[in-house]
């Protein structure tokens, strides 16, 4: 195919690629063609002017793919006629469309890195000397060529691909040719240079800052930069060069330099405050993009700064600077959108000022605790919900945005109690207070802002802290409580201070009845939730003191169950609560409490499971059996308690075990008409999972009972919950004399049923295999003895076999629990005679499928994994490990014909030499199973790696 032709057929393709006709493939056409030898001579015939925009764009991305990437097709005698014609080419379309102009500097900087410095020295001084002298366009068109292949330059450096050594190579050269660019960019920069110039020559410079070493020779040129701000056309241009100015990470290392600016950031606060006043908040950001860029990267200085009597105060006015961009009016992020950016600063400022010394560290905190101060009162207004009208006419994204970004002010405020403490907690407790004398005159949204805020430092209050927190509490019974969101504010705050108030147990008079009043609001589910998750926490974390609020806090939620009006899950934190109160009662008392509050519930569930099968159906059996798990994981009457070292055991059976019985013939009604449907398997077996837990040895008197269910429910419908279900169980009773035939039944009969699975097609079935060889790996790691008995023996085999089938199955999570058990199963061997007969004899092929898997047969990211064998093998089979390794890899082409056999001689020895470093065998198995798929060394396995 000629050359001409070759030119026709693809401007004929890409017209018609960009015309919408079959596009996917005349995209995989042209991306073939592009590679293609021919494209050296077509690409410059598709750069003619005459030809369309995307036609020449399509010939220009061809001319870099050949140059970037197909180099070594060049002859060297063709270099500087390469170079030559490309330049040409750049001054011919210079004048043309600048999207074709970019692509061909971006392929002359491509030809840079290849020739650079054999075959052009110093390219960066000729090429600016060469665009100098030329006449044949005009002076700014030469400027901007120029400058946007300096621009490009750099950018194309740090995106290639590149030995470390062709690297190092090249960013000397580079750093050499600062000393022709920085000049070139700061006689664009001053006054009288055309605004297009201006521009090209930010971004020029901008794109050079990478290289690190510009900054102790660019201060000139940074300093112009400022003035360009002054220019409305080159102010975003400017403002991008002086963010990636001051967000460069060598900063640090330019101390005086970094110095000489902060005056220069300083006094954008005109600047800042003007837009303000004005309401423009698009250059209220972008000026905060710079100011923020320099505070962030530049804590450790700005606080050398602080106590450095030249220039302190000027670093604090910048503080302060900052503090004011925070505070911009409005609310986030309806009026404005940027406050957030600035949250950062803060907890970088305030975890330097912690730093050691302690003596400077002290200094630091009397000095900024002002400034703190401001900014709480600050947060304080920016975390405020506007009126309730203007809330509503919000977008759902915009509520989600403002959730987080009260979010986002909770974590800055816990950062500021750090540096602040009592006084934070004082101006809170000011605030709240006031609000209570003048109920009138304050707005919920304050109130319900100071909630918020000591529900953000909660977590590093003090316990011991004596002032504050109860004059807090106290005043909570004399506010109004007339706003959801308010009341909201207050439960969660109330939760919050929990363990404070367990060291306070007093203070649970006042705030039970505020809970319990949350719980009378249940027609609105903020509240509902907020009041659950409240009296959860306070019960969970007030145990011991509790006792005598349980009849009001028991009747409370009994009422609150009836009204029919909690959600799932507020009725699972509810009767979680239940659990926790119901545990310091008397036998007695819990049971009469139950039969009262659960015979609605055991009812309800009694007619779901006579009713026909349906979704509605089915979630309300889930709901009920999710409420049920939840009683069982708290009502736990042999609790650990303080000051109780031997708990008593009581003679009293426990209420779960009680419970539970009396469930039996509900739960067998259930799975006689929803035994097939994973999603109420699944539920019953959380229950009893939750119940297992609670109970612990007490659960031996169920466990025949839950065995057979088991049995019965995986028979029908074979589920990982069950088998979760079934590990605990296996490993709880393992050790009980009287159990263990009852456990190993279970597992034998689970064994059988999943060894069928495999007969009837694993790959529709894995799911259920992972979970099983977890629970077999557990089994072995818990109790080796279980699978020598007479049961389990008798399954070995094929369990081991099935193991193996299940080495090649797609799913990398199925994979890696199939590598655990065999790892536990191998190491099983050393003490189980049984197990090292059957690996002395069989070993050989799992040793085959391990090898073929990391040979190719299995995806790259499970070689980690599969070759922990490798060393298990190696660890506990010396004898046996070394035979094996050389009779299957002198096979020719095994495990794959890429490999050659002094790669596997090698192979063999790096694997056989590793008895203990499980790193060192997966570095050696990553590196063999990359020369097996013949990617060794590539671009793309480097690009790809391993997951």
């Amino acid at each position: 195919m000629t050359s001409e032709l070759s030119a026709s057929c693809i401007e004929q393709a890409v017209n018609q690629f960009y015309s919408g006709g079959q596009q996917q493939q005349i995209e995989q056409w042209l991306t073939l063609t592009q590679i293609s030898p021919q494209a050296w001579g077509f690409c410059w015939d598709l750069l003619s002017p005459q030809k369309t925009v995307e036609v020449r764009f399509y010939g220009a991305n061809t001319l870099y793919a050949k140059i970037s990437r197909y180099w070594s097709e060049v002859p060297h005698d063709q270099y500087d006629n390469l170079r030559t014609r490309l330049l040409q080419k750049i001054m011919e379309l210079c004048s043309g469309d600048k999207i074709i102009t970019t692509r061909l500097c971006v392929s002359l900087a491509a030809l840079i890195l290849h020739m650079t410095p054999e075959d052009w020295p110093d390219p960066v001084p000729q090429l600016i000397s060469t665009f100098q002298s030329l006449q044949t366009v005009t002076e700014e068109q030469r400027c901007q060529v120029l400058l946007e292949i300096l621009r490009v330059l750099p950018e194309e450096y740090f995106s290639a691909n590149l030995s470390q050594s062709r690297r190092l190579v090249l960013n000397g050269e580079l750093n050499k040719s600062l000393s022709h660019v920085l000049p070139l960019l700061r006689s664009l920069l001053l006054p009288g240079a055309p605004t297009d110039v201006k521009r090209a020559a930010l971004q020029c410079f901008s794109s050079w800052l990478d290289l690190g070493s510009v900054f102790s020779e660019a201060e000139d040129i940074i300093l112009l930069t400022f003035q360009c701000l002054q220019n409305q056309d080159l102010f975003d241009t400017a403002v991008e060069t002086l963010v990636n100015v001051f967000s460069h990470p060598s900063n640090e290392r330019y101390h005086n330099t970094m110095k000489k600016y902060l005056p220069c950031v300083l006094g954008l606060q005109d600047s800042f405050m003007k837009a303000r006043d004005s309401l423009d908040m698009d250059v209220c950001q972008r000026v905060g993009q710079i100011i923020i860029s320099f505070a962030e990267n530049n804590v450790t200085l700005l606080l050398q700064w602080a106590v450095d009597p030249e220039v302190r105060e000027t670093t604090i006015n910048f503080i302060n600077l900052v503090l004011t961009c925070t505070s911009i009016p409005g609310h986030f992020p309806v009026d404005e959108n940027f406050s957030n950016m600035f949250f950062t600063f803060w907890y970088l400022l305030q975890d330097g000022i912690q730093d050691p010394p302690v003596e400077r560290s002290k200094v630091l905190h009397q000095m900024f605790c002002p400034i703190f101060l401001s900014l709480i009162q600050t947060l304080l207004i920016k975390v405020q919900y506007p009126e309730e009208e203007e809330y509503n006419s919000w977008t759902k994204d915009d509520k989600e945005e403002f959730r987080c970004y009260r979010q986002d002010i909770g974590d800055t405020m816990m950062y500021s109690y750090s540096i602040l403490r009592e006084p934070l907690l004082g101006f809170m407790c000011n605030t709240l207070n006031s609000g209570a004398e003048n109920p009138k005159e304050t707005q919920w949204q304050l109130i319900e802002a100071v909630f918020f805020l000591f529900t953000s430092v909660a977590e590093n209050v003090d316990l011991e802290e004596e002032v504050h927190i109860p004059s807090m509490l106290s005043v909570l019974p004399k506010l109004p409580y007339n706003n959801v969101k308010y009341i909201s504010a207050a439960l969660k705050m109330i939760g919050s201070y929990s363990e404070w108030i367990n060291c306070h147990p007093g203070y649970l008079n006042c705030v039970i009845p505020l809970i319990l009043q949350g719980l009378q609001g249940l027609q609105n589910s903020e509240i509902a939730e907020s009041a659950t998750m409240s009296l959860k926490d306070v019960t969970g974390e007030n145990l011991d003191h509790i006792q005598p609020h349980a009849p009001q806090i028991l009747g409370a939620c009994q009422h609150a169950f009836q009204s029919g009006l909690l959600k799932t899950r507020d009725s699972m934190r509810l009767m979680h609560s239940v659990g926790q109160v119901l545990s310091v009662m008397k036998y007695d008392d819990i049971m009469q409490y139950l039969t009262s509050l659960l015979s609605p519930l055991l009812q309800e569930l009694q007619n779901l499971i006579t009713r026909e099968p349906s979704t509605p159906v089915k979630a309300a059996i889930l709901s009920r059996l999710s409420i049920l798990g939840s009683l069982f994981s708290s009502l736990d009457t042999e609790r650990d308690k303080e000051d109780v070292k031997v708990k008593p055991r009581s003679i009293e059976p426990k209420p779960v075990a009680v419970l539970l019985q009396q469930l039996a013939p509900i739960i067998q009604g259930l799975l006689a008409n929803w035994i097939t449907d994973p999603g109420v398997i699944e539920g019953i077996c959380a229950m009893f999972k939750h119940a297992l837990k609670t109970l612990l040895d007490d659960f031996g008197l169920l466990s025949k009972d839950v065995a057979e269910m088991l049995v019965q429910m995986y028979q029908v419908n074979p589920s990982p919950a069950i088998l979760d279900l079934s590990k605990q169980l296996i490993i709880m009773h393992h050790e009980d004399s009287q159990l263990s035939p009852v456990v190993v039944t279970l597992l034998g009969s689970l064994s059988t049923i999943t060894l069928e699975l495999f007969t009837k097609g694993p790959q529709n079935y894995t799911d259920v295999i992972e979970a099983f060889m977890n629970l077999l790996s557990q089994v072995l790691k818990k109790s080796k003895a279980i699978l020598t008995t007479e049961q389990c023996v008798v399954q070995m085999k094929s369990l081991f076999h099935s193991a193996l089938q299940a080495l090649s199955l797609p799913e990398h999570q199925t994979v890696k629990a199939t590598c655990s058990f065999l790892g536990e199963f191998l190491s099983a061997g050393e003490t189980t005679p049984v197990i090292k007969a059957l690996v002395q004899e069989e070993g050989s092929l799992l040793l085959d499928k391990i090898l073929r898997a990391v040979g190719g047969e299995s995806a790259r990211g499970l070689v980690e994994n599969l070759s922990d064998i490798f060393l298990m093998l190696n660890k506990h089979y010396p004898e046996n490990m070394p035979l094996w390794m050389n009779q299957l890899l002198k096979q020719e082409g095994y495990p794959s014909p890429k490999v050659t056999k002094a790669d596997k001689d090698i192979f063999i020895k790096a694997v056989l030499r590793e008895k203990i470093n499980k790193r060192k065998i997966r570095e050696v198995s990553k590196e063999f199973s990359l020369k097996c798929r013949g990617m060794f060394g590539t671009e793309y396995a480097a690009n790809t790696g391993f997951p």
